[in-house]
C-alpha cells in the first residue's frame, strides 16, 4: 500500500515538473462584477462561506487589510491588475528568453570563430616555422657567400697584382727589344714611285747622319743596321714619316743619340723608341722635369723614371 502511494506521488511530481504536461488552470473565484472586487472583499467573502461569518468587523482579513490600507493610504490592487502585471512580467520573460536564444547563437558563433582562429593560428605558426627555416638556410648561404666573396676578392687582388707584374714584364721585354732603336724625324721621303723601299730609306738615313749630325762619311757608312724603315701607316701628302732604325751594336746607337745637340735649331730630332706604356708615363713626367730644371735642379729621364737631384720620381 505504501509503495503504491509513493509511486503515485512520484508520477504526480514528474507530471507537475514537466511543462508540457501542465494542465490549463481555469479561472476560479468570482466573475463578472465581482472580478473587480478588492482583495479584502474577496477574503471576506471566502471567510463567510467557510465559517458562516457575515460581520465585516469580525473578519481578521478585513481588519488587516483596513489597517494596511490606512497605513499606506492607497487602494489595494485588483485581480485584474495582478493579471496585467503578471502578463507584463510574462512578456518581459519571453523577450528575455528570445535575447537569451540570441546569446546562445552568438555563443555558438563565437565557438566556431574560436575554432577557426585556432586553425588559423596553427597554420600561421606552421608558416612562420617554415619561414624561419628558410631564413636560416638563406642566412647560412649568405654567410657562405660572404666567405666565398672574401676569397674571390683576395683572388682578384692577387690576379691584379699578377696582371700588373705581367704587364711590367711585357713592357720591359718590349723595351729590351727596342733597346737599340732610334727614331729620326724630318728626314725627306721619296714617294715618287709609291712607298719608299727600305734600301732607299737606309741611304737617306746615312746621308742624314753625315749632313745633320756632323758624322764623318766613313763612320756613317760603317755603321751597321739590322733594319731601317719608315713609321707604319699610310702616306699623307705634305707630311714626312719618321725613320725607325735598329742598330746592330748598342755603342753605335749611343754614339748617334749623343749627337742630338747638333740638331738644335733645325727641324730634325732624334729619340729613343719605347713601348706605349712607357711613353705615356714619360709624358706625365716631362712637365715635372721641366719645372725642376727651371728651379735649377738636375733632372733627367731614364726609361719610365724621372730623377731629380738623384731622387727617383715615378708616374
Amino acid at each position: 500500500m505504501t509503495r503504491t502511494r509513493d509511486k503515485k506521488r512520484k508520477e504526480r511530481n514528474s507530471s507537475d515538473n514537466d511543462p508540457n504536461n501542465r494542465k490549463i488552470c481555469k479561472q476560479r473565484g468570482p466573475s463578472g462584477e465581482s472580478a473587480n472586487a478588492s482583495v479584502s472583499e474577496v477574503l471576506h467573502w471566502t471567510n463567510s462561506v467557510l465559517y458562516g461569518e457575515n460581520n465585516l468587523e469580525s473578519s481578521v482579513f478585513e481588519q488587516f487589510c483596513d489597517s494596511a490600507a490606512m497605513a499606506e493610504n492607497n487602494a489595494e490592487p485588483t485581480i485584474r491588475d495582478l493579471m496585467t502585471l503578471m502578463k507584463n512580467v510574462s512578456d518581459r520573460l519571453e523577450s528575455v528568453e528570445k535575447k537569451m536564444g540570441g546569446i546562445d547563437s552568438i555563443e555558438k558563433k563565437m565557438c566556431n570563430m574560436k575554432k577557426d582562429l585556432n586553425k588559423l593560428w596553427v597554420a600561421l605558426e606552421d608558416r612562420v616555422r617554415k619561414v624561419d627555416e628558410r631564413v636560416t638556410r638563406i642566412e647560412d648561404k649568405v654567410d657562405g657567400a660572404d666567405f666565398y666573396a672574401a676569397q674571390l676578392s683576395e683572388w682578384v687582388q692577387e690576379l691584379e697584382k699578377q696582371r700588373d707584374t705581367l704587364r711590367d714584364n711585357v713592357t720591359y721585354l718590349q723595351s729590351q727589344s727596342m733597346r737599340n732603336n732610334l727614331i729620326f724625324t724630318g728626314v725627306s721621303e721619296d714617294n715618287s714611285n709609291g712607298s719608299e723601299p727600305p734600301e732607299t730609306t737606309e741611304k737617306r738615313l746615312r746621308q742624314h747622319l753625315h749632313d745633320a749630325c756632323k758624322i764623318a762619311r766613313d763612320v756613317a757608312d760603317s755603321i751597321k743596321f739590322e733594319r731601317v724603315h719608315r713609321s707604319p701607316g699610310s702616306q699623307i701628302s705634305g707630311k714626312v714619316r719618321n725613320i725607325v732604325a735598329k742598330f746592330t751594336y748598342f755603342k753605335d746607337r749611343e754614339s748617334i743619340r749623343k749627337c742630338w745637340k747638333e740638331l738644335d735649331g733645325t727641324v730634325h730630332r732624334v729619340f729613343e723608341q719605347f713601348p706605349q706604356d712607357v711613353i705615356e708615363k714619360r709624358r706625365k713626367l716631362v712637365p715635372k722635369m721641366k719645372e725642376a730644371r727651371r728651379q735649377g735642379k738636375r733632372a733627367y729621364l731614364v726609361f719610365d723614371t724621372l730623377y731629380i737631384d738623384g731622387n727617383a720620381v715615378r708616374a
